[in-house]
């Protein structure tokens, strides 16, 4: 009220300007903004500060709304320009009636870019001779001669806030940030000090409430009371914990309330325990298997030792499978458990008829994206082909091997997966016969493009035995179905006995060549070639087929249907299958 007391002028014209916008106006429809001189993402951000470029679609401005908005341009784009680091630019706006409203052009020269002139930077506190943060000092954000970013140098402030942070150093802070600017000469000066303050300690580890004894929850911990207080470290107990699926939710948390003089501070671990059981049921179709449904129960815990039971029933036209599961977490139970399991299995194709019971002792290891899984299998099956009818007993050991990479497990673009078993058994060793066993099955996925995916597999294995007369029908090599030749039938591919039953070869080679191409969204369009067979003799003949299919990518995997033609007889067959490419 003074202030404006003491400028009548000021007063007069203010009252002008109240008056002004309370008469009635025309509404425009249409308020058009253009920012030239400059492109990209810097034109993009000049324009998103601007006022009269925010006005909403179906916004009425007055013409005195659009003139005052029109006004205070210039600034905002000056201001905006100061985050680029241009001071000095020079801006040509203009104001224009169209036939639809209006059209407000900004005509932008930056000008020079303000250039670091030098720099005074230091690094205090504990962490100054540990190396960690040499890598700041030397960032070309901070270099001299280079244009001054003062996006990049908050990004870079934050970062190393974050890196201090995460390798202990809880107290860490700037005790001094300033950009010096001097718009006269186009040149800056920066001023950094930060300091780490002292390194943070684990005093101790502590348990909340949970299910399983504290003895098995240590055996996930990344970190031991003395370690640093990193950030990484803690996430990564926390997903092991999660992992493990004893639990929905676990918070891992240092509480620096608790921290002592010596800058040591414990961690807390919270954990929300998970539903002890659960089960899930599933039902769906393929043309190996026929209509299959299945239901499955797990037991997340059995004792507070942390072991578990997995039971599952599967039934479908063609296989039966009743299985059950005790796990035992190891010393690493990330990577490291035994089981016990427990497999009956029966299996019915158009020449064989098959029914197995197994029991089996596992040791499970995974390094990286390798896994070793060691067996050993006590086995009984009787099997016929035809009226002919065995019965065989076998101690198996077993060693399975793998290997496997992918960009993503359900949408594969880029991948391999590499799989190698090796079993056996000795007569003199409660089993009925000797042999030895090799299998290998490799897959590789490899996009070429945007749209087109070259996809491959291969299917190897080599039996030595003497008597293959007994060996049962579940340790043989058969070919054909969907993920062998397609165009020929689950198992439909091996030797024949003189009845023309399929019974089986010491040998299998199978291998396929396929493209796909993505058509629309989540639809791709394939066409494919495969070989193979199972075999006695190495010299036999590999049957061939090719077709072409379609693929949908579905949250659960790839649905895909396929036309194949034999190459080597006659007819056709129609394939359906539900799984991830590797």
């Amino acid at each position: 009220m003074i202030y404006l007391a003491s400028h009548p002028g000021r007063l007069l014209r203010c009252c002008c300007l109240v008056i002004s916008l309370s008469l009635p106006v025309t509404a425009v429809a249409e308020v058009t903004v253009q920012v030239e001189g400059v492109d990209g993402a810097m034109q993009e951000g000049l324009r998103s500060t601007l006022s009269i470029a925010s006005l909403p679609a179906d916004a009425e401005p007055s013409d005195a709304r659009v003139r005052y908005l029109h006004r205070n341009a210039e600034d905002q784009l000056r201001n905006a320009l100061q985050a680029y680091s241009y001071f000095n630019p020079q801006i040509d706006s203009r104001l224009e009636r169209t036939e639809s409203g209006w059209l407000a052009t900004y005509e932008v020269n930056p000008g020079p870019a303000v250039l670091i002139e030098d720099q005074k930077l230091e690094l205090l506190g504990e962490g100054a001779d540990s190396g960690l943060f040499d890598a700041w000092l030397k960032s070309p954000v901070l270099a001299s001669g280079e244009k001054l970013d003062q996006q990049a140098y908050d990004a870079l402030k934050a970062d190393l806030l974050e890196l201090a942070a995460s390798e202990g150093y809880h107290d860490a802070r700037f005790t001094e940030s300033k950009i010096e600017v001097y718009p006269e000469d186009n040149r800056a000066r920066i001023a950094l000090t930060f300091d780490t303050g002292p390194s943070y300690t684990i005093s101790e580890i502590n348990f909340g409430e949970a299910p399983v004894r504290e003895s098995l929850l240590r055996r996930y911990q990344t970190v031991q009371a003395g370690d640093p207080v990193r950030n990484d470290e803690l996430i990564l107990m926390q997903r092991g914990l999660i992992d493990s699926d004893y639990f929905e939710l676990v918070d891992v948390q240092p509480d620096w309330s608790q921290a002592d003089e010596q800058h040591r501070v414990p961690v807390q671990v919270t954990m929300n325990p998970n539903k002890r059981t659960a089960y899930r049921f599933g039902a769906g179709y393929g043309t190996d298997t026929g209509a299959r449904v299945s239901v499955r129960q797990d037991r997340r815990w059995v004792n507070d030792r942390g072991h578990s039971m997995d039971t599952k029933l599967e039934l479908s036209e063609v296989t039966n499978t009743l299985s059950s599961e005790y796990g035992i977490p190891g010393v690493n139970p990330l990577n490291d458990s035994y089981a016990i399991q427990a497999l009956y299995e029966q299996e019915t194709t158009d020449t064989t008829d098959t029914e197995k019971w197994s029991l089996a002792a596992l040791d499970k290891r995974l390094r990286g994206n390798q896994s070793w899984n060691y067996g050993l299998i006590l086995e009984q099956e009787k099997f016929s082909f035809g009226d002919d009818e065995q019965s065989t007993l076998l101690l198996v050991p077993e060693l399975d091997w793998e290997i496997s990479k992918a960009d993503d497990r359900l949408n594969t673009r880029n991948g391999y997966r590499l799989g190698i078993k090796l079993s056996g058994a000795e007569e003199n060793i409660v089993s009925d016969l000797t042999f030895a066993q090799v299998e290998v099955d490799a897959k590789v996925v490899k996009s070429l493009g945007d749209d087109w995916r070259f996809l491959g597999r291969t299917q190897l294995g080599a039996t030595a035995v003497e008597d293959f007369e007994h060996m049962p029908s579940s340790r043989r090599f058969f070919a054909g179905g969907d993920n062998s030749v397609r165009g020929y039938t689950y198992k439909e591919l091996g030797p024949e006995d003189d009845e023309g039953n399929v019974r089986g070869g010491r040998y299998l080679m199978t291998y396929s060549a396929e493209f796909d191409y993505r058509v629309a969204g989540n639809w791709r369009a394939a066409v494919f070639y495969d070989a193979g067979n199972a075999v006695d003799s190495l010299t036999t003949a590999l049957k061939h087929s090719a077709g072409v299919g379609a693929r949908w990518q579905s949250p659960i995997g790839p649905i895909r249907v396929d036309l194949a033609k034999p190459l080597d007889d006659d007819g056709f067959r129609i394939h359906f299958s539900l799984g991830p490419d590797l």
